[in-house]
């Protein structure tokens, strides 16, 4: 028999999305589902009740005062009578086949227990415009299905998410002190130490437009940087084994990666000084062996930018990785200046750090210059 799936939208002031939302979830191929729909003290004159009210019993619709997305969510689910959790947001959309995708991966899985989530892609309105989400693509699905990982570097969109009820049970509900980061935050409480299922299929559309939370909401900024700062300094390495990922070089040199690309100095340093202390895997020697060949190609120049020579040096210091004489730093606007008989390789720092995850080797040729790196 199929599980019941209870789809849950918390809407504040919707009147402007939340019928393409609440259609889309009527519309699923998966046909054991509720919707509940949680006005959260909307104050638009009822226009948000009115539209919700015109569903009838296609929906289960509740009402209560304002007090922000994580207390409509925590409702909701106290609410919902089904066994799986799939959030909604009332400007966002499924695919039709969104909840059936997931349940047949979970059956696939032999693991009913599993949480799901896919990829998604952005609407920017009002033009409309859709692009598909592919900050994933680098990553092999081993990282992707890992718990802390994909938390950590915030891969996740909460509404591809299908949740058994039992981890709300064992969790309890959303933070209800933040309204921008409460997602993520339940994210890593309730999925570190365990194994994802992802799914690359794009099973959502999140909508961007300048009445978000997230655009409107005044403490967005400090929410954030708690946030990166209070992930970064709460995984451990049980974190990484306890969901089956035993390659502890490769996982940190992916959290190396995020974070070097971000201005929160103190995090930087905290994830720098945790790399150094964790322990490494059997294969580390070999893995550096081949960067460092891989750099010191005789049939290329390999240069540097200069407008990141401290983090890269850092970086590379990090591994016990030297850089050999013709190994150079370069602006990037004398890039077109070099002449050589051989090849010419660039690095940036992040097509550098790539290089340090395992991922399929990028090339492309600019102005007769080959930027080499991962993706």
């Amino acid at each position: 028999m199929d599980p019941l799936v209870s789809i849950v939208i918390p809407v504040y002031n919707g009147a402007n999305y939340m019928r393409e939302a609440i259609d889309s979830a009527l519309a699923q191929t998966y046909s054991n589902i509720e919707v509940i729909v949680v006005n959260d003290g909307s104050n638009d004159d009822g226009a948000t009740k009115k539209i919700a009210k015109s569903y009838g019993d296609k929906i289960r619709y509740f009402e209560k005062k304002n007090g922000g997305v994580s207390t409509a969510l925590n409702f909701g689910i106290q609410k919902m009578r089904g066994q799986y959790f799939s959030w909604l947001s009332h400007d966002d959309l499924y695919f039709p086949n969104k909840v059936q995708t997931e349940i047949d991966a979970l059956r696939k899985a032999g693991d009913m227990s599993k949480i799901v989530y896919s990829n998604w892609a952005s609407m920017v309105m009002p033009a409309r415009t859709v692009t598909e989400y592919n900050g994933t693509r680098p990553y092999r699905q081993e990282f992707l299905e890992t718990g802390a990982f994909t938390t950590i570097f915030q891969f996740i969109s909460g509404c591809s998410l299908l949740i058994p009820k039992i981890y709300f049970d064992a969790y309890g509900g959303f933070d209800t002190k933040y309204r921008a980061v409460q997602d993520y935050k339940k994210w890593f409480e309730m999925f570190r130490g365990k194994r994802l299922i992802y799914l690359r299929d794009t099973l959502i559309i999140s909508r961007s437009h300048p009445q978000q939370t997230g655009k409107t909401y005044s403490k967005v900024a400090e929410e954030e940087r708690w946030l990166y700062k209070w992930l970064v300094q709460s995984f451990d390495s049980d974190d990484i084994v306890g969901s089956g990922l035993k390659d502890m070089y490769h996982f940190y040199s992916a959290v190396f990666t995020k974070f070097l690309v971000m201005s929160f100095a103190d995090v930087y340093l905290y994830a720098f000084q945790k790399l150094k202390e964790l322990p490494e895997t059997p294969d580390t020697d070999e893995k550096i062996n081949q960067l460092i060949n891989f750099l010191n190609k005789d049939e290329c120049d390999t240069y540097f930018l200069k407008e990141h020579q401290t983090l890269i040096k850092e970086a590379l210091a990090l591994r016990g990785i030297s850089l050999e004489k013709e190994n150079l730093f370069i602006p990037a606007n004398q890039i077109s200046t070099i002449k050589s008989d051989k090849k010419i390789r660039v690095f940036d720092i992040l097509s550098l750090m790539q290089a340090l995850i395992d991922a399929p080797v990028r090339k492309s040729i600019i102005n007769n210059v080959e930027f080499t790196g991962r993706r």
